[in-house]
């Protein structure tokens, strides 16, 4: 065997679950994914920061992207279908801590049926210019985000989980 091909090949980037032309390919149908999405709660597996979360899409496109710990702290992450604008964080109960402002482009996703892609600098660096999460389920949703809403999720949403077996 070549030790050159078998050097490189430890160092061979891992090919991602999309890839950009794929992204490109999909974006003349990103109408279409928008409509599909709506009023479902989509349960999401990966990137590896937040692992299993919760992407709710309300009637009039709202999304509130629902991250737990197992400590009982959320993050939820507000915004429409280009990305987040806000960010909130729960003490456990759930209690509310903060919340700030996010600029656009600071946190971007696409949705599509079976993947969601994250953009931007509020992510962690990596060499991959974008993280994908899978669509694991999605579920009808027929709820309207807002803050109230927020408090009454995050403790439905861990029990959720813990009556399904999560593995964080």
């Amino acid at each position: 065997m070549d030790p050159v091909k078998l050097i490189a090949g430890l160092f061979k980037k891992p090919r991602p679950p999309i890839t950009p032309e794929e992204i490109s390919k999909r974006a003349v149908k990103l109408e279409t994914y928008a409509e599909w999405s709506r009023c479902k709660r989509l349960l999401v597996f990966d990137p590896p920061f937040w692992g299993f979360h919760d992407l709710f899409i309300d009637e009039n496109l709202n999304h509130a992207l629902v991250s737990l710990k197992e400590s009982g702290e959320a993050f939820v992450f507000t915004g429409d279908v280009k990305g987040a604008r806000g960010i909130r964080k729960y003490s456990p109960g759930p209690v509310f801590d903060s919340q700030e402002a996010i600029g656009p482009g600071m946190l971007e996703w696409i949705v599509y049926d079976d993947f969601v892609v994250y953009h931007g600098p509020f992510l962690p660096l990596s060499r991959s210019p974008y993280y994908v999460g899978k669509v694991a389920a999605h579920f009808p949703f027929h709820g309207n985000i807002s803050e109230k809403w927020e408090l009454e999720v995050i403790p439905d949403l861990l029990e959720w989980y813990k009556t399904h077996d999560r593995k964080s």
